[in-house]
């Protein structure tokens, strides 16, 4: 295909570049915000400092992405904006970051003392039952078991208890005479406990060499007063989407991480299961009997330690599954809130305390690499994805909707050494951002894994993340491309070349002029355009399936990378949500569906505006700025189900994809004809033969797009 001409620029160059400067000092103040906010959180220093430290940062910055600035400022390209942005911010982000090294074995000490082990009982027959039977399994015989009944009333619970102290040694048994509730009990045993405590619920359930794990951080530092571990259910050491059914797969790679470094500072430990440090029971000695039956109790003497400087860990490298809460039965509602309450007015910072924990999440390696482990046995789905929307990510958000066994998302970030991972199983995705060394660690965990390939365009080279992933893959795995766009042909992934135009893939000499002015050619060791098809040469040789969508893309294919496409297939995307036939003749608007930046036409619209030629232009979706006109009317965000609705409301008698670029797959251009109204775009790409195949379609000649907009405007009115 020849190369087509690009836009005209003079008419409107001044305007724009005005335009563009002021939406370019709103975007960098809003980061500048961010930026600023994030230093100070972590820098704790007053927001002076953080000040400081962020403006610090912008005195190279015009130099470092002059670039991106220059095409953000001349061109309004939306895709540039978001690049300064992601650069400015680097690492401020509301993703918390996992610490280094999580995967590196570190023995765990062995116990040379025995430790105390209160286990306080109430009724709860089954759960304590099944509790008793893994702590008898897993704990060795050196250890002192108190088995403390509360006057239960189930009549089986005594003679469980007493088998347990006839077949177990150092099994002390105490039977109160009077309901005391958890606090009054739990201060009863601990009046017998010499050594370091563990506070355990009848209803856990303990792994394999689960005690050693929990002391070692009390052992080597004097200063832990508590140790809690991961579970399904227990506050801020939740694992989510973990179940108890997957218990032991989980704490088997909750054993694999590095104790040492799979633990992490907290407000507060939690009962569940928790170790006591015997130098700070020596100072504070018992629970408040204030908090009554429970809910809360722990939590008190975590805060009264740490106002003498004691700390509390939460440990990544156990998993104890946690029933939770059966014992107490129908109150255990109003004493969480009794003990919230309680804690509130005696530790007014508390729950900010929990707040500030719960977002930096300094747990959150450990979090991810258990939340992994849940997803199963089967088959995992790990997509590699960019951060930049757009349809690729629709179709994304699709799939993890409909994956029934969870999955995992990779995304590059602007931090090069750190990769955003999300684990999606849950009620919600857990994300957080991992060293890219760890990578290894955390793939290493699905026993087999099918990686697919969506779209890596960003601010960074993807070659070594595709690497990496590609290293982690057994023989077993499955890795399959998808071709939403064109990147493996170019860093322009929609093949708009640094002269603001489509190239039409010219010949190798126009090619590797136009990568010397591409933003990403300085980036990843890629020196020339032969380079860089020869490195997606070399990684889709590897791959096991490949997928393009449209006839259009396999060409584009074949031609760069033919012995690419000899093992490429198409395979439409399914459109599930097309709305509704419309009136041919509802109204005499133009519509425009989808969110328009440069690359989807929002120059070609602005000057159809431009010029006056009577087009009543609507915008079904979010306009860059950059291309506003007083002629133009945009809707904003949209739900795809309102498509048809919003038709009728503005009156829209024919639609307009003003796309640019050669889409590899046209979501909107579908919807459009799934309207049974006219849809004109320009004969280029997916867009081109979707309208080309259907009765309602009108292709246009790719030279109006930076032709006279008058003969644009009259190719738009023939129906």
């Amino acid at each position: 295909m020849p190369s087509i001409p690009g836009l005209s620029k003079a008419p409107f160059a001044r305007s724009a570049a005005r335009t563009n400067a002021r939406l370019l000092a709103a975007r960098l103040r809003k980061a500048l915000w961010v930026l600023q906010r994030h230093h100070a959180s972590r820098g704790g220093k007053g927001d002076l400092l953080s000040w400081g430290r962020t403006l610090g940062l912008l005195t190279f910055f015009p130099f470092r992405h002059r670039r991106y600035l220059m095409a953000y400022l001349l061109r309004g390209d939306s895709a540039a904006g978001d690049r300064l942005e992601q650069a400015l911010l680097g690492g401020a982000t509301s993703e918390p970051i996992a610490a280094h090294a999580i995967f590196a074995p570190q023995p765990v000490p062995k116990l040379a003392e025995p430790v105390d082990i209160i286990l306080p009982v109430f009724n709860a027959h089954d759960d304590l039952r099944d509790c008793l039977d893994a702590l008898l399994r897993y704990t060795a015989a050196a250890h002192r078991l108190h088995l403390v009944d509360d006057t239960s009333t189930d009549p089986r619970i005594l003679p469980l208890l007493r088998d347990v102290q006839a077949a177990r040694p150092n099994t002390r048994l105490t039977i109160n005479e009077e309901n005391l509730g958890f606090v009054g009990t739990v201060n009863r045993a601990l009046s017998d406990c010499t050594g370091h405590v563990v506070l355990l619920n009848s209803d856990a359930m303990v792994p394999d060499r689960w005690l050693d794990r929990l002391i070692a951080p009390i052992l080597t530092d004097a200063g832990v007063a508590s140790v809690t571990p991961m579970s399904d259910n227990a506050e801020i050491f939740t694992v989510p989407g973990a179940r108890e059914d997957q218990a032991r797969r989980i704490d088997r790679i909750a054993a694999r991480l590095n104790w040492t470094c799979a633990q992490a500072k907290a407000p507060t430990g939690v009962g569940f299961c928790m170790a006591m440090s015997r130098t700070w029971l020596d100072r504070v000695p018992g629970l408040d009997p204030a908090f009554g039956r429970g809910y809360g109790e722990e939590v008190d003497w975590c805060r009264k330690t740490a106002a003498l400087g004691a700390a509390h860990l939460g440990l990544g490298s156990l998993f104890v599954a946690h029933r939770g809460g059966r014992s107490f039965g129908d109150d255990r509602h109003r004493l969480r809130q009794d003990g919230a309450h309680r804690l509130s007015r005696r530790y007014p910072d508390f729950d900010a305390s929990v707040s500030l924990f719960r977002k930096e999440d300094p747990l959150i390696g450990p979090r991810l690499a258990l939340a992994i482990g849940a997803l199963g046995d089967g088959e995992v789905p790990i997509y590699l994805a960019h951060r930049l929307g757009g349809g690729a990510e629709l179709w994304l958000q699709d799939r993890l909707h409909e994956a029934r066994c969870g999955a995992l998302v990779l995304r590059p970030t602007a931090n090069g050494a750190l990769l955003t991972l999300e684990v999606h199983g849950g009620d919600a995705p857990l994300i957080g951002q991992v060293p890219v060394e760890d990578l290894p660690g955390y793939l290493g965990i699905p026993e087999t894994k099918h990686v697919i390939y969506s779209c890596l365009v960003g601010p960074l080279s993807p070659f070594d993340l595709l690497q990496k992933v590609q290293a982690c893959l057994y023989p077993e795995d499955r890795l399959t491309v998808l071709f939403h766009d064109h990147f493996p042909l170019c860093p322009s992934h929609t093949l708009v070349g640094a002269g603001g135009r489509f190239c039409g893939l010219p010949d190798a000499e126009t090619c590797a002029a136009c990568f010397r002015n591409l933003p990403i050619a300085a980036k990843g060791g890629v020196s020339s355009i032969l380079d860089w098809r020869e490195s997606w040469r070399d990684i889709l040789g590897r791959t096991g399936d490949i997928i393009v969508f449209s006839g259009s893309s396999l060409e584009y294919l074949r031609r760069i990378l033919p012995e690419v496409a000899a093992k490429a297939r198409i395979e439409p995307h399914f459109v599930p949500w097309a709305p509704a036939p419309l009136d041919p003749c509802h109204g005499a608007a133009l519509g425009v569906l989808g969110n328009i930046g440069r690359d989807k036409g929002g120059e070609v619209i602005h000057r159809l505006a431009r010029a006056n030629n009577g087009l009543g232009l609507s915008v079904i979706g979010k306009l860059d700025p950059a291309f506003a006109h007083p002629r133009i009317r945009a809707h904003g965000p949209y739900d795809r189900a309102e498509i048809a609705a919003l038709a009728r409301r503005y009156r829209i008698g024919a639609w307009f994809i003003p796309s640019i670029w050669p889409e590899t797959f046209c979501f909107t251009v579908h919807e459009a004809l799934a309207t049974g109204l006219p849809v004109y775009a320009f004969d280029i790409g997916a867009q081109g033969e979707a309208v080309r195949q259907a009765p309602n379609g009108h292709s246009l000649d790719p030279a109006l797009i930076g032709g006279e907009p008058r003969d644009l405007a009259a190719a738009l009115r023939q129906k």
